[in-house]
């Protein structure tokens, strides 16, 4: 409870959950917006195609479709460009972003696009706990951001996972 409550604090969340691992907090994020009906079968949710299993496999496991884009070769992240282009051909109503090796995603455009277009924001940030986007911790950008404390991650308590939601629900 005292850990939760301190990573509520941090990342500025109405809600924190922990987890046994990164791919429980992906798989908590995504069945969360499935089962308040945010989200529901046959969604297209954009992905880069530089992502892990388990970013991807609650999404299939929930019946939403995964529409992978390329990546930017500075960044590793997805490409905004093709974010724009694939908006005009696709019905999108989900973008989870991946915070790749500790640089943040574009969160400006990523927060900015998602709002002007009633899009879900999902943050991936099982990679980059700790980094942060204009002195704020990335994760707590989007309607809900996951996390890993795996022993390979940046911060590390051998196992374990956090959920963060900025909705009450």
């Amino acid at each position: 409870s005292e850990y939760e409550k301190i990573a509520k604090e941090l990342f500025q969340s109405n809600n924190c959950l922990t987890s046994n691992s990164g791919s429980s907090a992906n798989l908590l994020a995504i069945s969360s917006l499935v089962n308040s009906g945010k989200l529901k079968k046959g969604d297209k949710i954009i992905v880069p195609a530089l992502a892990w299993s388990t970013t991807i496999f609650p999404l299939v496991q929930h019946g939403l479709i995964p529409v992978y884009l390329d990546c930017c070769s500075e960044t590793f992240n997805i490409n905004t460009d093709e974010v724009l282009k694939c908006s005009q051909e696709h019905d999108i109503k989900g973008i989870m972003i991946i915070h790749t090796y500790g640089n943040p995603a574009d969160i400006e455009f990523f927060v900015d696009f998602c709002e002007t277009n009633s899009i879900i924001l999902i943050e991936d940030t099982c990679e980059s706990m700790g980094a942060t986007w204009n002195d704020k911790q990335v994760g707590s950008f989007g309607d809900l951001g996951t996390f890993s404390s795996y022993y390979s991650h940046h911060i590390c308590t051998l196992e374990g996972g956090l959920t963060i939601s900025r909705d009450k629900e």
